[in-house]
């Protein structure tokens, strides 16, 4: 946990920064430091106007103001931080270093995708997210826990190195320097640069079975503290289907779709300035299994149905979710296996209960799409049932006898002729018996021999 001491005074925000481009100019300041009254060295900064605004308003308000000026970098901790900033630390007790004064502003906080990276400065804080002010860290090593916890606000340009010798200073169990520190900051203009356009990666142009747990890849561009990736299914991006800020040149898109043409660009950010998008790539996502029983809005589905999925090529496992609730939350997961190499599975549920499934897929240790939901309600029997019992025309009310051994008879409701083909499967899927039939209207039943087949459960 960063300690905070943070600073609030009647503050006017005295904005010195310029208005150019994509952005805004990154004001620039040099930290002179002494230590025990002798110079030790002098480090240059940058902040993130585009990113966290107050933050970096507030900092340049207080260096007008000379805040800062004999403040004490007051924790040193190797492979971690150094940390300073607080106004109890230029004439108080050095107990009181850290804890902040009653009467200074917060800021709230501005939370970022910005990473913890080496050089990075950030916001001191204690337990509340809004109670940042003066105090501030740099980071001289990565800290990637404090990801998403604390404002990220600007970093180190130069002369790391001062930073390096205050962290290895000598210091007392609380991480106090035994000598103190203190800093001298000095406003010295700003940064107009605008970073460079990334270059996409993968997918790569035109590239087809991709899927949702794919990373996006972009070439890193020097000095970008974040990058902002768009996805659409047109190439103006007037239908934005994934817009996101990363930290990183990578990160994996949701809320994509199987079967489906999408466009992909993205654009970097320095912490003032934005590039322009990159040039757009187009890619196609991966087909998503196809479910085949029990049919959508099935009625009567036996209480151990055999679950039946079309295959996707080039798969190595497939998982199968079942549940009384249509969003699948965990407490209504009745089944969620993983694992399974076949494109069916037998499963044994409830009477009388509505379901909802559906199956999703590993490739190359990636997850799939996710097919889409059908529903189901079961009835009371088992063993053998009819796959679709609401045919047009068509009504099977009955099969009986059910366990049969000889002689299947099927009860039949037509309310025209019709052509129709009837066939038997084993749990495993394979078809054993098909035949065509021409019925009528005064057709009451169909019977098939079923002698010849071993026992089992049948569809």
């Amino acid at each position: 946990m960063i300690k905070t001491a943070l600073l609030s005074l009647s503050i006017f925000f005295v904005c010195l920064l310029s208005l150019q481009g994509q952005g805004i100019d990154k004001p620039r300041y040099q930290i002179e430091t002494h230590r025990a009254g002798s110079y030790l060295g002098t480090f240059k900064i940058e902040l993130f106007p585009l990113i966290a605004p107050k933050a970096v308003k507030n900092f340049d308000s207080l260096v007008n103001m000379q805040f800062f000026d004999s403040t004490a970098f007051h924790r040193v901790v190797p492979g971690f931080v150094i940390q300073g900033g607080d106004p109890n630390s230029i004439h108080g007790p050095m107990n009181t270093w850290g804890n902040g004064q009653l009467w200074q502003v917060n800021i709230p906080a501005e939370f970022s995708v910005v990473r913890h990276v080496r050089g990075i400065i950030g916001a001191a804080r204690d337990i509340d997210t809004n109670s940042a002010n003066s105090q501030f860290y740099i980071c001289v090593a990565n800290a990637l826990s404090l990801d998403g916890q604390y404002t990220v606000f600007g970093r180190v340009t130069e002369n790391m190195q001062v930073v390096d010798t205050i962290v290895n200073s000598p210091r007392d169990a609380n991480d106090y320097p035994l000598q103190k520190i203190e800093m001298f900051v000095t406003s010295i203009g700003v940064n107009d640069t605008v970073p460079d356009i990334p270059t996409l990666l993968s997918p790569a142009n035109n590239a087809t079975g991709i899927l949702g747990g794919n990373a996006f890849q972009w070439s890193n561009v020097d000095g970008a503290a974040l990058y902002n990736i768009q996805i659409a299914t047109d190439s103006n991006f007037t239908n934005i289907v994934f817009s996101k800020n990363s930290g990183l040149n990578s990160t994996v898109a949701s809320s994509l779709i199987s079967s489906t043409t999408y466009y992909w660009r993205v654009k970097s950010n320095n912490g003032g300035h934005e590039s322009t998008y990159s040039n757009y790539f187009v890619f196609n996502t991966a087909i998503s299994a196809q479910l085949i029983y029990p049919g959508n809005n099935s009625l009567g589905t036996p209480i151990n149905p055999l679950m039946q999925w079309s295959g996707v090529p080039n798969v190595n496992s497939y998982r199968l979710q079942i549940a009384t609730a249509s969003n699948f939350i965990a407490s209504s997961l009745v089944v969620n296996q993983a694992g399974i190499t076949a494109t069916s599975r037998l499963v044994n549920l409830s009477p009388n209960t509505q379901y909802y499934w559906r199956i999703t897929y590993i490739s190359g240790g990636i997850q799939g799409f996710y097919s889409q939901t059908f529903t189901f309600t079961t009835g009371t029997s088992v063993g053998i049932e009819e796959t679709e019992n609401n045919i047009d025309g068509f009504t099977i009310n009955s099969i009986y006898p059910n366990p049969t051994h000889h002689l299947l008879t099927a009860a039949l409701n037509l309310t025209k002729d019709i052509k129709t083909d009837i066939s038997i499967r084993n749990m495993i899927g394979e078809e054993i018996y098909k035949t065509t039939k021409q019925l009528g209207v005064k057709s009451k039943t169909i019977e098939i021999n079923v002698s010849q087949f071993s026992k089992g459960f049948y569809l």
